[in-house]
């Protein structure tokens, strides 16, 4: 499942990403790398997200939610 396909709150595990050039680049300096403990906080009416990573909140574009497959955590 993609990260814009979680439940709020629920934690998750960063398997993969589907982002490619600099985008990719700037997920990986950002912290999103496989084994990424991640949780959604929130979610916009526009589709956008913020996510927990560690203690630092993230907001994602919709487009990058959807190219972060994750897994449960529990």
């Amino acid at each position: 499942m993609t990260l814009r396909d979680c439940p709020p709150g629920a934690p998750v595990l960063l398997r993969d990403m589907t982002a490619v050039g600099a985008e990719r680049r700037r997920m990986l300096e950002w912290g999103f790398v496989p084994g990424a403990r991640l949780r959604l906080v929130a979610r916009s009416l526009a589709g956008g997200l913020v996510v927990a990573l560690g203690d630092a909140r993230v907001a994602l574009d919709a487009g990058l939610a959807r190219s972060l497959i994750v897994e449960p955590a529990w």
